[in-house]
């Protein structure tokens, strides 16, 4: 059995974070053949990769959640968190780089810096961890490194210093040059194996011109080193070396290197940098956290009381939940006891295990700085802390608003409670996910990043929960308004049926009021015309009558009521009757004034590249939208807009489209404005409600 326990210095914990399709699995499947852990190449579509075994991820083809896998090499345990690039499942990695210590920047050679890309290398960067960049896919048709590097320097803001230079591109490509090591590795076809040689003389001045700019790098890392190199215009090999880790610990240096993840190429170097350069959990750079009502940062110790935070929570098909966590101080309590900081209750540790994707390695004890798997634990979540006798809370990742919902009806009747169970054990594996009630369409609602995002969670509760459920856009919450101002509209009601009567007589002005100013009723009854105990029954029958409109059974809002006068008998008068002459004098004042219809609309910030910026704003003006302005950003330009709700329920995907994966957008809710007219007879006509009637109507 492979050694599980390991010493803090020991522990090298790295993140692969990418845009999707950067290679990223790849690069975590060819660390794991090369170590050993397995005896051939996983491949996702194929389902045998080890990161990416989910059924929803082999048909998709790529990660959907993060996975974790760990090795050994040269004595060192390096814990992989391979994380999802895709913009609808990225806020998982977010999440999962707190549980690193070193993110592993993994950019496609043919494509160069995505998005994504740039997203989480500025998350690493403000998380304080180390980064090194591996230049992936370099056998792959249109390869370009130098323009790698150039976008690197652009569009990361980093200057990357390359400790290797690729040895061709494309179909040519067959191995790299090592600086430090002053060797070449020319690998052999997709078996992993090379052979170490001289650099070739044709890659001299190549190599010099980066060792120039690989000493001059370190140098500015080190007072000492700088003032030795502004001496002599040059470092030893020895003190590059030597100064390496502690430059790329303090984030100083980003060095960069070359891959072919599928070809094995470079693998071996990898590993080494890491196991040799990369910083431990005893380097790791301070956290946030949250104690009473501040923030502040925290320096982990070993020696210091247990605290971990959760960073991924998932279902597994056989053991049920698993919460895997980043113990950020101390050691994992001897007898198991902790408690939960957001609930406030105990758990209790149990057996801890080391991850291979699904598989699990038995662990005799949680070390500080360790990445491990609890099973079942009670009623903790991903973003929560465990701790023993401590005050503080790590602070909790932030996920924007969702872009994109689903009303969820099950197939199956009588199966309400199983679908709020199973949404909510998929809300504590995904936190992006969230839910609520369409009171509208009576259903629950999904939210989520976008369609892929929802569609997915939909097919995980069909597989882990049994449960198939038909999927709506949420209905677009139209509102309905009087057109003009009525007088002197009478609302009678008079019933005789043998016993004793029903009789009453309500008089009502009515008039719209300026948008989101809501209802509003004024009793201006003088004289007793009708007696205070039956006002609030007038006022009731309004107000039930306003839950449907007349014209599509919409709500109606933005509506003025003033009770002028009225009719009462001393016997057959009760408040049953003044409610329905309420409701009979508010559907006759609709009558009268007319009513239009209202639309929601939203205030939407949408982050593009400033080349889409034409397409977009066209876009935007097809969908019935006003823009209300630009900000630019660097490459990038916000829109500011506002468009209805009903042209954007599904501009998630739309954007991405529009967009090669690149835009991002937030929407808030900014008020209701007229429909227009060639609109209004078609949403009346599909209305699932109708307009109000007369309850004395059959």
């Amino acid at each position: 059995m492979a050694k599980t326990l390991f010493d803090s210095s020991d522990i090298r914990n790295i993140a692969l974070v990418g845009h999707s399709g950067s290679g990223k699995t790849s690069l975590g499947e060819a660390i794991l053949l090369k170590t050993g852990v397995t005896t051939r190449l996983g491949n996702t579509t194929a389902g045998t990769s080890t990161f990416d075994f989910e059924p929803e991820e082999v048909k998709r083809g790529g990660s959907n959640a993060t996975a974790f896998a760990w090795c050994e090499y040269a004595g060192k345990k390096v814990n992989i968190i391979d994380t999802p690039g895709d913009a609808n499942f990225v806020y998982d990695s977010f999440t999962s780089l707190r549980g690193a210590d070193t993110a592993v920047i993994v950019i496609s050679a043919p494509d160069g810096v995505e998005v994504q890309t740039e997203r989480l290398n500025t998350e690493a960067k403000n998380l304080g961890l180390a980064r090194i960049i591996v230049i992936n896919k370099m056998d792959k048709e249109r390869a370009n490194a130098a323009q790698c590097l150039n976008e690197i320097k652009e569009d990361l803001e980093v200057t990357p210093v390359p400790l290797q230079i690729p040895m061709g591109s494309a179909e040519t490509f067959k191995g790299v040059i090592s600086l430090l090591k002053e060797k070449a590795y020319i690998y052999d076809g997709a078996t992993g194996k090379y052979k170490e040689t001289d650099i070739p003389a044709e890659y001299a001045d190549d190599v010099a011109s980066a060792w120039e700019v690989l000493t001059e790098a370190i140098a500015e890392t080190d007072d000492d080193l700088m003032e030795k190199y502004l001496e002599t215009l040059e470092l030893s090999k020895e003190e590059c070396i030597a100064a390496l880790p502690a430059a790329l610990e303090a984030a100083k240096i980003v060095p960069v290197v070359y891959t072919s993840a599928t070809n094995l190429i470079g693998i071996d170097l990898i590993l080494d940098l890491v196991a040799k350069c990369a910083p431990n959990p005893l380097q790791r750079a301070e956290v946030a956290i949250v104690r009473g009502e501040s923030e502040e940062m925290l320096k982990g110790s070993p020696d210091a009381s247990f605290s971990a935070v959760v960073i991924r929570s998932f279902i597994d098909d056989f053991s049920g939940k698993q919460t895997v966590i980043r113990i950020l101080n101390g050691k994992a309590p001897a007898d198991g006891n902790v408690v939960n900081v957001r609930t406030g209750d105990p758990e209790r540790l149990g057996t801890l295990y080391a991850l291979r994707g699904s598989n699990r390695d038995a662990v005799d004890q949680g070390v500080f700085g360790d990445i491990l798997c609890l099973a079942k634990l009670k009623d903790t979540r991903t973003n929560d802390t465990l701790a023993l006798n401590t005050d503080y809370a790590y602070k909790r990742v932030v996920y924007p608003a969702p872009m994109m919902s689903f009303n969820l009806r099950c197939k199956a009747k009588g199966e309400e409670d199983k679908l709020k169970n199973a949404v909510d054990k998929l809300m504590d594996e995904d936190p992006t996910l969230s839910t609520g009630y369409d009171e509208l369409g009576r259903a629950m609602t999904l939210f989520g990043m976008g369609q892929q995002h929802l569609d997915m969670a939909i097919e995980k509760m069909k597989r882990k929960f049994k449960l198939e459920v038909d999927t709506s856009l949420p209905l677009v919450a139209y509102r309905e308004t009087l057109k003009k101002r009525v007088q002197n509209i009478e609302g009678k009601h008079k019933k005789q049926s043998g016993g004793a009567g029903q009789f009453g007589v309500c008089y009502i002005n009515a008039e719209p009021l300026e948008r989101g100013e809501g209802f509003k009723f004024f009793d201006e009854i003088v004289g007793g015309a009708i007696p205070r105990q039956f006002i609030p029954a007038v006022e009731k029958g309004i107000v039930n009558c306003m839950e449907h409109g007349l014209l599509a059974g919409y709500p109606v809002t933005d509506l003025a009521v003033h009770l002028i006068d009225g009719k009462y008998h001393p016997v057959d008068s009760k408040e049953v009757a003044f409610q329905a002459a309420g409701r009979k004098a508010i559907l006759e004042s609709f009558r009268q004034g007319g009513v239009k219809l209202l639309e929601p609309v939203y205030k939407m910030d949408i982050t593009i590249p400033s080349d889409s910026v034409g397409d977009i704003m066209g876009d935007i003006t097809s969908r019935r939208g006003r823009v209300l302005g630009m900000d630019p950003e660097h490459k990038k330009t916000v829109i500011h807009a506002i468009c209805p709700l009903a042209e954007v329920q599904r501009y998630a995907p739309d954007l991405r489209s529009m967009t090669g994966g690149q835009g991002i957008f937030t929407m808030e809710f900014y008020g209701y404005e007229e429909v227009p007219g060639n609109l209004e007879a078609k949403i009346v006509k599909e209305s699932p409600f109708g307009g109000a009637k007369d309850e004395d109507e059959d």
